[in-house]
Protein backbone atom coordinates (compact mmCIF):
# COMPACT_ATOMS: atom_id res chain seq x y z
CA UNK A 1 0.00 0.00 0.00
CA UNK A 2 1.23 3.54 -0.81
CA UNK A 3 1.49 5.55 2.41
CA UNK A 4 0.80 9.08 1.19
CA UNK A 5 0.04 11.81 3.72
CA UNK A 6 -3.45 12.90 2.71
CA UNK A 7 -4.85 14.20 6.00
CA UNK A 8 -4.77 17.80 4.75
CA UNK A 9 -7.08 16.80 1.91
CA UNK A 10 -9.45 14.36 3.61
CA UNK A 11 -9.48 12.93 7.09
CA UNK A 12 -7.52 9.77 7.73
CA UNK A 13 -9.80 6.80 8.23
CA UNK A 14 -12.61 8.38 6.20
CA UNK A 15 -11.67 7.20 2.73
CA UNK A 16 -15.12 5.66 2.19
CA UNK A 17 -16.95 8.90 3.11
CA UNK A 18 -17.82 11.88 0.96
CA UNK A 19 -16.00 15.11 1.68
CA UNK A 20 -17.52 18.33 2.96
CA UNK A 21 -17.88 21.60 1.09
CA UNK A 22 -14.40 22.81 2.01
CA UNK A 23 -12.32 24.25 -0.83
CA UNK A 24 -8.69 23.71 -1.83
CA UNK A 25 -6.76 24.83 -4.91
CA UNK A 26 -3.47 23.67 -6.40
CA UNK A 27 -4.14 19.98 -5.82
CA UNK A 28 -4.75 16.98 -8.09
CA UNK A 29 -7.71 14.65 -8.39
CA UNK A 30 -7.94 11.16 -9.83
CA UNK A 31 -11.47 9.84 -10.46
CA UNK A 32 -12.59 6.38 -11.50
CA UNK A 33 -16.08 6.41 -13.05
CA UNK A 34 -17.61 3.06 -13.97
CA UNK A 35 -20.95 2.23 -15.55
CA UNK A 36 -20.89 -1.25 -14.07
CA UNK A 37 -20.78 -1.48 -10.28
CA UNK A 38 -17.21 -2.92 -10.25
CA UNK A 39 -17.45 -3.21 -6.45
CA UNK A 40 -14.30 -5.31 -6.02
CA UNK A 41 -12.21 -2.92 -8.11
CA UNK A 42 -13.43 0.16 -6.24
CA UNK A 43 -12.81 -1.56 -2.90
CA UNK A 44 -9.31 -2.51 -4.02
CA UNK A 45 -8.32 1.05 -4.93
CA UNK A 46 -9.82 2.27 -1.64
CA UNK A 47 -7.73 -0.17 0.39
CA UNK A 48 -4.48 -0.08 -1.60
CA UNK A 49 -4.32 3.53 -2.78
CA UNK A 50 -6.54 5.57 -0.46
CA UNK A 51 -9.45 6.40 -2.80
CA UNK A 52 -12.83 7.12 -1.22
CA UNK A 53 -16.39 6.56 -2.45
CA UNK A 54 -18.24 9.46 -3.98
CA UNK A 55 -21.27 7.68 -5.44
CA UNK A 56 -24.16 9.75 -6.73
CA UNK A 57 -27.73 9.27 -5.53
CA UNK A 58 -29.75 10.19 -8.60
CA UNK A 59 -30.42 13.31 -10.62
CA UNK A 60 -33.09 15.99 -11.11
CA UNK A 61 -35.99 14.47 -13.00
CA UNK A 62 -36.74 15.62 -16.52
CA UNK A 63 -33.20 16.59 -17.53
CA UNK A 64 -30.38 14.72 -19.33
CA UNK A 65 -27.94 13.18 -16.87
CA UNK A 66 -24.55 11.50 -17.12
CA UNK A 67 -23.60 10.38 -13.61
CA UNK A 68 -21.72 7.04 -13.39
CA UNK A 69 -22.96 4.02 -11.45
CA UNK A 70 -19.86 4.05 -9.24
CA UNK A 71 -17.42 6.89 -8.62
CA UNK A 72 -14.21 6.87 -6.56
CA UNK A 73 -11.82 9.77 -5.94
CA UNK A 74 -8.45 10.54 -4.46
CA UNK A 75 -7.05 14.04 -3.82
CA UNK A 76 -3.29 14.53 -3.95
CA UNK A 77 -0.99 17.36 -2.94
CA UNK A 78 1.82 17.01 -5.51
CA UNK A 79 2.43 16.14 -9.15
CA UNK A 80 4.76 13.33 -8.05
CA UNK A 81 2.03 11.71 -5.95
CA UNK A 82 -0.40 12.16 -8.83
CA UNK A 83 1.89 10.41 -11.33
CA UNK A 84 2.61 7.51 -8.96
CA UNK A 85 -1.06 6.94 -8.11
CA UNK A 86 -2.00 7.15 -11.80
CA UNK A 87 0.39 4.34 -12.75
CA UNK A 88 -0.73 2.16 -9.85
CA UNK A 89 -4.44 2.54 -10.48
CA UNK A 90 -4.04 1.85 -14.22
CA UNK A 91 -2.34 -1.45 -13.36
CA UNK A 92 -5.10 -2.42 -10.93
CA UNK A 93 -7.84 -1.64 -13.47
CA UNK A 94 -6.13 -3.69 -16.18
CA UNK A 95 -6.07 -6.70 -13.87
CA UNK A 96 -9.89 -6.70 -13.85
CA UNK A 97 -12.15 -8.05 -16.59
CA UNK A 98 -15.15 -6.26 -18.02
CA UNK A 99 -14.61 -2.80 -16.52
CA UNK A 100 -16.74 -0.25 -18.38
CA UNK A 101 -15.85 3.34 -17.61
CA UNK A 102 -13.01 5.82 -17.54
CA UNK A 103 -10.20 7.12 -15.37
CA UNK A 104 -9.44 10.84 -15.31
CA UNK A 105 -6.63 12.83 -13.76
CA UNK A 106 -7.15 16.52 -13.08
CA UNK A 107 -5.54 19.66 -11.68
CA UNK A 108 -7.64 22.10 -9.60
CA UNK A 109 -6.59 25.71 -10.37
CA UNK A 110 -9.70 27.29 -8.84
CA UNK A 111 -11.98 26.21 -5.99
CA UNK A 112 -13.98 28.90 -4.24
CA UNK A 113 -17.06 29.35 -2.05
CA UNK A 114 -20.04 31.43 -3.11
CA UNK A 115 -21.38 33.12 0.05
CA UNK A 116 -25.06 32.78 0.86
CA UNK A 117 -27.39 35.75 0.69
CA UNK A 118 -31.16 35.88 0.55
CA UNK A 119 -32.68 36.11 -2.92
CA UNK A 120 -34.62 39.39 -3.20
CA UNK A 121 -35.89 38.84 -6.72
CA UNK A 122 -35.49 36.08 -9.27
CA UNK A 123 -34.05 36.49 -12.75
CA UNK A 124 -32.71 33.78 -15.08
CA UNK A 125 -29.01 33.36 -15.88
CA UNK A 126 -27.82 35.53 -18.78
CA UNK A 127 -26.65 32.64 -20.96
CA UNK A 128 -27.86 29.54 -22.77
CA UNK A 129 -25.62 26.52 -23.33
CA UNK A 130 -25.90 24.16 -26.29
CA UNK A 131 -24.31 20.77 -25.58
CA UNK A 132 -23.30 17.88 -27.79
CA UNK A 133 -21.55 14.53 -27.70
CA UNK A 134 -17.82 14.29 -28.38
CA UNK A 135 -17.24 13.18 -31.98
CA UNK A 136 -14.17 10.91 -32.28
CA UNK A 137 -14.64 10.72 -36.08
CA UNK A 138 -13.67 14.40 -36.17
CA UNK A 139 -10.55 13.71 -34.14
CA UNK A 140 -12.07 14.88 -30.88
CA UNK A 141 -10.98 13.27 -27.64
CA UNK A 142 -11.49 13.93 -23.97
CA UNK A 143 -12.71 17.31 -22.68
CA UNK A 144 -10.12 19.95 -21.79
CA UNK A 145 -11.75 21.13 -18.57
CA UNK A 146 -14.95 21.26 -16.54
CA UNK A 147 -16.44 22.98 -13.54
CA UNK A 148 -18.54 21.63 -10.70
CA UNK A 149 -21.03 23.96 -9.05
CA UNK A 150 -22.07 22.33 -5.77
CA UNK A 151 -24.86 23.48 -3.45
CA UNK A 152 -27.36 22.27 -0.87
CA UNK A 153 -30.15 20.81 -3.03
CA UNK A 154 -32.97 20.89 -0.48
CA UNK A 155 -32.24 24.28 1.10
CA UNK A 156 -31.18 26.38 -1.88
CA UNK A 157 -33.76 28.23 -3.97
CA UNK A 158 -35.14 25.72 -6.47
CA UNK A 159 -35.93 28.49 -8.93
CA UNK A 160 -32.19 29.09 -9.23
CA UNK A 161 -31.32 25.40 -9.57
CA UNK A 162 -34.03 24.88 -12.21
CA UNK A 163 -32.90 27.97 -14.12
CA UNK A 164 -29.31 26.70 -14.26
CA UNK A 165 -30.51 23.30 -15.49
CA UNK A 166 -32.71 24.96 -18.10
CA UNK A 167 -29.75 27.09 -19.20
CA UNK A 168 -27.78 23.93 -20.04
CA UNK A 169 -25.86 22.71 -17.01
CA UNK A 170 -26.47 19.08 -16.09
CA UNK A 171 -26.84 17.80 -12.57
CA UNK A 172 -26.40 14.85 -10.23
CA UNK A 173 -27.37 14.43 -6.59
CA UNK A 174 -24.93 13.42 -3.87
CA UNK A 175 -25.84 12.47 -0.31
CA UNK A 176 -23.35 14.04 2.08
CA UNK A 177 -23.12 13.38 5.80
CA UNK A 178 -25.61 16.07 6.82
CA UNK A 179 -27.32 17.26 3.63
CA UNK A 180 -28.10 16.38 0.03
CA UNK A 181 -26.01 18.24 -2.52
CA UNK A 182 -26.52 18.83 -6.21
CA UNK A 183 -23.47 18.98 -8.49
CA UNK A 184 -24.11 21.08 -11.61
CA UNK A 185 -21.50 20.49 -14.29
CA UNK A 186 -20.34 21.85 -17.62
CA UNK A 187 -17.49 20.38 -19.70
CA UNK A 188 -15.60 21.26 -22.84
CA UNK A 189 -12.87 23.49 -24.23
CA UNK A 190 -11.24 25.86 -21.80
CA UNK A 191 -11.86 28.92 -24.00
CA UNK A 192 -15.62 28.30 -23.53
CA UNK A 193 -15.65 27.07 -19.94
CA UNK A 194 -13.50 29.80 -18.34
CA UNK A 195 -15.77 32.77 -19.30
CA UNK A 196 -18.85 30.75 -18.31
CA UNK A 197 -17.30 29.99 -14.92
CA UNK A 198 -16.88 33.72 -14.29
CA UNK A 199 -20.40 34.49 -15.51
CA UNK A 200 -21.93 31.94 -13.15
CA UNK A 201 -20.01 33.30 -10.15
CA UNK A 202 -21.21 36.82 -11.02
CA UNK A 203 -24.81 35.62 -11.48
CA UNK A 204 -24.96 33.75 -8.16
CA UNK A 205 -23.31 36.57 -6.24
CA UNK A 206 -25.98 38.89 -7.64
CA UNK A 207 -29.07 36.74 -7.23
CA UNK A 208 -28.23 34.80 -4.05
CA UNK A 209 -30.42 31.95 -2.84
CA UNK A 210 -27.77 29.20 -2.84
CA UNK A 211 -26.53 27.58 0.36
CA UNK A 212 -23.29 25.68 1.06
CA UNK A 213 -22.21 26.56 -2.44
CA UNK A 214 -18.79 26.13 -4.03
CA UNK A 215 -17.50 26.15 -7.59
CA UNK A 216 -14.29 24.54 -8.83
CA UNK A 217 -12.55 24.10 -12.16
CA UNK A 218 -10.95 20.72 -12.89
CA UNK A 219 -8.48 20.76 -15.80
CA UNK A 220 -8.02 17.37 -17.46
CA UNK A 221 -4.39 16.18 -17.48
CA UNK A 222 -4.82 12.49 -18.35
CA UNK A 223 -7.56 10.05 -19.16
CA UNK A 224 -8.01 6.39 -20.01
CA UNK A 225 -11.16 4.72 -21.38
CA UNK A 226 -12.07 1.12 -20.62
CA UNK A 227 -14.49 -0.70 -22.95
CA UNK A 228 -16.19 2.54 -24.01
CA UNK A 229 -15.72 5.16 -26.70
CA UNK A 230 -15.41 8.94 -26.54
CA UNK A 231 -18.98 9.50 -27.75
CA UNK A 232 -20.25 7.67 -24.64
CA UNK A 233 -18.68 10.29 -22.38
CA UNK A 234 -20.75 13.15 -20.88
CA UNK A 235 -21.74 15.91 -23.26
CA UNK A 236 -19.50 18.92 -23.82
CA UNK A 237 -20.33 22.52 -24.70
CA UNK A 238 -21.00 23.15 -28.36
CA UNK A 239 -21.75 26.88 -28.00
CA UNK A 240 -22.84 29.47 -25.45
CA UNK A 241 -25.17 32.35 -26.18
CA UNK A 242 -24.82 35.28 -23.78
CA UNK A 243 -27.90 37.42 -23.31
Amino acid sequence: MINYTLETVHNKGEKMNTETESTKTGIYHVHLDTQTTSAELHQKIHEELGFFSHNFSGHPEGYPHFEPTSHSTIKLESKLEFEEVWERVIKLIRQENGVVGYLEGEYIPTDQPIPFKEMSRFFPPPFTIKRRKIDPEKGEGFRETEFHLVMDFDNSEHKVITALLEAGLYGALLQKSDHRAIILTCQGRRRLIKPLFSEIVKYLNNIGGVKRCTIKEEVALKHELFNMSENELPEVVDSITYI
